[in-house]
């Protein structure tokens, strides 16, 4: 079982006569977000389910104790593939609030051995028979009897496996789980998460989910995924916080769809960068990065230590300036990772190379001509727009706009 603060009800859903009186005084005070005017009552609402994970996953739910009734049937989803069930509502007690997640890496024979490395919910392929280990939800709450509803919500307050989208087609600005600044369908968000709250697929070292610390409060955890503002909640008391953007309410709306974007399997593409008359890099491929003043990113002498900071020099097509993509969106010289030091989040921390462990300040995403590291949600930076050879590299606040000490071609050789 895991979490949501639906009006600070946190994962229960508990719309009792007096919590329907006040979601109604909250919609008036504008703390949730309604994404349809319509208010006729409809049962048996569809929830189609859309993987877009690059992986199978098992749909997993789970139901409040509250006489809402467990659902049986769920799909397996291979990549690429949807389906839709039918929200059992329309019998008493005319309500259904539950959740929904993305099981993720199962093996086993279905009803004997089967098991998830994440969401694991009991030994049955197409349902649940106990509560789920921490991922991703997706969380509605159906009720016949509340013209407001339905309403819904995207929660990793216990967990982020995968990123979640939730939209009511034909509904206007239905973008739960969306991230205000940066895009995080790609594994970004993932690739942020603290590496002391990562767990690791065993057989591969794969990032597969990344579990809360402090379900309650504001942590590490919370920091390191604020960045992007996601329209879901962090923590069980985020609906509280002035201004955002957790729980959505879309009345008589019948039709929804929720979309599992990928995990740390495999990224979505990588779109190709604004400025990108070279060819976006592929795994493996030697390429230059070539920014401000004309010169390429460079590692002084040719050596690559552990720590060495990371410089401008004028392009020369040596060794000390071919760097390739590795692992979990790495960037290769020299057979060393390019790295924030001591994987701050802070403006100015240096970049460098280091042993590739995998970690988070070692994940860089192409941007329109930016390269962020999503754990600082900051982005490479030329420091002092020094346009001299020798010039030091650091993070900095992106500026989507672009800036010239910001921007990046990439050449391939």
């Amino acid at each position: 079982m895991t979490g949501t603060t639906w009006l600070a009800h946190r994962r229960e859903f508990r719309l009792s006569r007096k919590a329907a009186f006040l979601a109604v005084a909250l919609l008036a005070l504008g703390l949730i977000v309604v994404t349809s005017t319509r208010s006729d009552a409809v049962t048996g609402e569809r929830v189609t389910f859309v993987n877009a994970t690059g992986e199978t996953v098992w749909i997993g739910s789970g139901v409040n104790d509250d006489g809402s009734r467990p659902i049986t049937g769920l799909p397996r989803l291979a990549p690429g593939e949807s389906a839709t069930i039918v929200i059992p509502d329309g019998d008493q007690p005319n309500h259904w609030r539950g959740r929904f997640w993305a099981r993720q890496r199962c093996t086993g024979e279905p009803g004997s051995t089967f098991r998830c490395m994440v969401g694991d919910c009991g030994p049955y392929a197409d349902r649940c028979v106990a509560g789920g280990q921490p991922a991703s939800l997706a969380e509605f709450n159906f009720d016949q009897n509340n013209p407001h509803a339905p309403w819904y919500n995207v929660s990793y307050v216990d967990a982020l496996s995968v990123a979640i989208t939730i939209e009511t087609p034909g509904a206007p600005e239905t973008d739960a789980g969306t991230c205000a600044r940066w895009d995080c369908s790609g594994g970004q968000l993932l690739a942020a998460c603290p590496e002391a709250h990562v767990i690791h697929d065993p057989r591969n070292g794969e990032r597969v989910n990344c579990v809360n610390p402090n379900r309650d409060a504001e942590s590490d955890y919370t920091v390191a995924l604020r960045g992007f503002a996601p329209r879901a909640y962090l923590w069980s008391t985020h609906d509280t916080v002035p201004g955002n953007k957790t729980v959505y309410a879309c009345p008589g709306c019948a039709d929804f769809v929720v979309t599992f974007h990928n995990s740390g399997a495999a990224a979505d593409p990588v779109p190709d960068p604004v400025d990108l008359h070279a060819r976006k890099p592929q795994d493996g491929a030697a390429f230059t990065l070539r920014g401000y003043g004309d010169k390429c990113v460079d590692v002084p002498d040719g050596v690559s230590a552990d720590g060495a900071p990371l410089q401008m020099w004028e392009c020369n097509g040596t060794p000390a300036q071919d760097f390739s993509r590795g692992p979990n969106d790495s960037l290769i010289a020299l057979g060393k990772c390019m790295d924030v030091a001591w994987a701050s989040r802070d403006n100015g921390a240096t970049v460098q190379l280091a042993y590739c462990n995998g970690g988070p300040a070692q994940v860089w995403v192409i941007e329109g001509s930016m390269l962020r590291n999503p754990h600082s949600n900051k982005c490479v930076d030329v420091r002092d727009w020094n346009a001299a050879d020798g010039a030091s590299l650091q993070i900095w606040d992106c500026n989507p706009a672009g800036q010239a000490n910001q921007s990046w071609r990439v050449e391939g050789r």
